[in-house]
């Protein structure tokens, strides 16, 4: 069993149909492979009922739970999440368990070898798809990545934005604390920071299964990320992102 303790961060919205049975996979796993760990399950602003089953599900296990009343964005709820968050290791993964629990074994032993934060990548080789992505979700992806590496002339990371991320603790609470961007680009504005502070980042391929379902909205959503990656930019050039609260940064990009 890893002696390594771990906060597992749960961003839901909408996810009531599915939410009990992920939960309940996700605590197994962390029960069978770790000695301490904590599930924090954010709602955010759900308009089902997943308030309820996760008010349900904490009667029954060990589960923190921070509701936002109204939808504020999946970046403002992983944030929020991490930085709640206690042990030394901190992931966060999508609800719908697009990428399965058990992929995260690899990803710890990359954090154990050195590296500051672990990333899935539908990009790399060894990339297993269960179920391919919706068309235009394909479409708005390779744009968007495209788009994310000449805004942010960053060519060496190839998949910012799959949602299963393990990081060192002390590494993910530096980053989020000076993370401004509140929906779906945020993924993109982590690794930023985390290459201007010259964090170690390893991707990794991982098995995906993508959901039949999308909560990303056809034109708003990525109108919404081109704008951010602007952002980001434009939060560079206003020192907003100050290497001085990255004491431990390795210094190397």
């Amino acid at each position: 069993m890893n002696q390594k303790r771990i906060s597992v961060i749960i961003p839901c919205f909408n996810e009531g149909k599915t939410i009990r049975q992920n939960i309940q996979k996700i605590h197994v796993f962390l029960s069978n492979n770790f000695e301490v760990f904590e599930i924090i399950a954010v709602n955010d602003g759900s308009l089902d009922n997943t308030l309820s089953e996760l008010e349900a599900i904490a009667k029954e296990l060990p589960l923190k739970i921070i509701n936002h009343e109204k939808n504020a964005g999946k970046g403002k709820a992983v944030r929020d999440g991490i930085l709640a968050s206690q042990y030394e290791i901190v992931m966060f993964l999508d609800a719908d368990l697009a990428i399965p629990i058990e992929s995260l074994l690899a990803f710890i032993a990359e954090i154990e070898n050195g590296h500051d934060l672990a990333i899935a990548s539908r990009f790399v080789p060894s990339l297993t798809i269960l179920r391919p992505v919706l068309w235009y979700r394909k479409i708005m992806e390779r744009i968007f990545r495209l788009l994310r590496m000449a805004i942010l002339n960053n060519w060496n990371i190839k998949d910012t934005q799959c949602g299963f991320k393990v990081f060192k603790a002390s590494t993910a609470k530096r980053i989020f604390a000076m993370a401004t961007v509140n929906r779906f680009a945020f993924d993109s504005e982590i690794i930023f920071i985390a290459k201007k502070f010259g964090y170690f980042i390893k991707e990794l391929p991982i098995t995906l299964q993508n959901p039949p379902q999308s909560s990303v909205r056809m034109f708003f959503d990525p109108l919404n990320m081109f704008f951010s990656l602007f952002e980001i930019r434009l939060n560079d050039l206003k020192g907003i992102y100050p290497w001085k609260q990255a004491p431990d940064a390795r210094g190397k990009k």
